[in-house]
């Protein structure tokens, strides 16, 4: 085996994880599979994660966290933008079979369907509320805002398109949804 390091490894140990996840669900990660597919040894794994459940949601954390922008832009109308264009080339990307996957398992693995929402989605809920937060700040999103509805309802949509109806995920979209569902309904009223 040729000796790897950092994020080379890294790399060549998470495509191994997606690769077989899409390919044969979550029970398919498994660290000796892990390794074999790329090529390193259960060692080598074990020294960084404890089993293969934690590395499959370590994975798919990482996937989430890098994929989708989570730094201030200057207005809620910028940070939506960066948030559902980062969702969109996530969900129409190499990864897309993935997460289909994924989400698809959860329905049969209670301990990935509980860090699938613990860890990825409580991690969004979370920027999402901050997002929003920061917009309340500034004077862009009203005060009032049903946060709990506000941080789902432009990711809402295209979750829908990737596991329910298969229609494209654009940028058209990601812009309509902006501008004509997010920024109206987090508006300031007017008096």
């Amino acid at each position: 085996m040729q000796r790897r390091r950092g994020e080379e490894l890294d790399s060549a140990i998470r495509t191994a994880v997606l690769g077989l996840l899409a390919e044969h669900g979550p029970a398919g990660v498994t660290m000796e599979a892990v390794a074999a597919a790329a090529r390193t040894s259960k060692p080598v794994l074990y020294r960084r994660w404890p089993d293969a459940a934690t590395l499959l949601r370590d994975t798919l954390l990482r996937i989430a966290t890098t994929a989708i922008p989570h730094d201030d832009r200057g207005s809620y109308r910028e940070d939506m933008l960066s948030v559902l264009r980062g969702w969109a080339a996530l969900f129409t990307g190499p990864d897309a079979a993935v997460l289909r996957a994924a989400v698809a398992a959860t329905a049969q693995d209670q301990q990935l369907s509980e860090a699938f929402r613990n860890d990825v989605i409580g991690w969004r809920k979370k920027e999402m509320a901050a997002l929003l937060s920061r917009g309340i700040a500034r004077g862009d999103v009203r005060p009032d805002v049903p946060v709990e509805i506000a941080r789902e309802l432009g990711q809402s949509v295209l979750w829908h398109r990737l596991l329910i109806t298969g229609d494209p995920i654009t940028d058209e979209l990601v812009v309509q949804l902006v501008d004509e569902v997010l920024v109206p309904f987090v508006a300031p009223r007017r008096s």
